[in-house]
């Protein structure tokens, strides 16, 4: 009789303990997903740059790509240029002109160049501008 009661209690213990470890789990997950910004990668920046004009790895030829994640700032109507790592600036930010177009404060976005050498010190670029939490190009600007 003993040893029934003591596996019932045992049950219950264990099963206890694993509600435990579910709830602290699901609790780490919400905080995480609510507290850090999540957004796409440079990868996938550059394949929608890519798409958005047909570019083709023969069409590249010897072209460079280059991605930057970067943050509107508005009051000074500037961009910070952030780790796509650690999802911060560095202690000495970079920082680049805001372009002329509507953001919102703190709008992480994708700034893609396509430099094409053309012949010596000549190249044609292409920008796109890429927002990096819902994947839609913002402005593409042509040479």
């Amino acid at each position: 009789m003993k040893t029934l009661h003591f596996q019932k209690l045992s049950v219950k213990v264990v099963t206890i303990i694993l509600f435990s470890f579910g709830i602290i789990g699901a609790v780490l997950i919400g905080y995480n997903y609510f507290t850090m910004p999540h957004v796409i990668s440079k990868q996938q920046a550059i394949t929608i740059a890519m798409h958005s004009d047909s570019w083709t790895q023969e069409g590249l030829g010897n072209a460079t790509i280059d991605a930057e994640l970067l943050q509107a700032k508005l009051s000074n109507r500037i961009a910070l240029v952030i780790n796509d790592t650690t999802m911060s600036t560095n202690s000495y930010p970079g920082m680049m002109p805001l372009p002329s177009l509507v953001f919102q404060e703190n709008q992480l976005f994708w700034d893609i160049t396509i430099k094409k050498h053309l012949k010596g010190m000549e190249y044609k670029q292409w920008q796109y501008l890429i927002d990096a939490k819902n994947s839609t190009l913002i402005e593409k600007m042509d040479p």
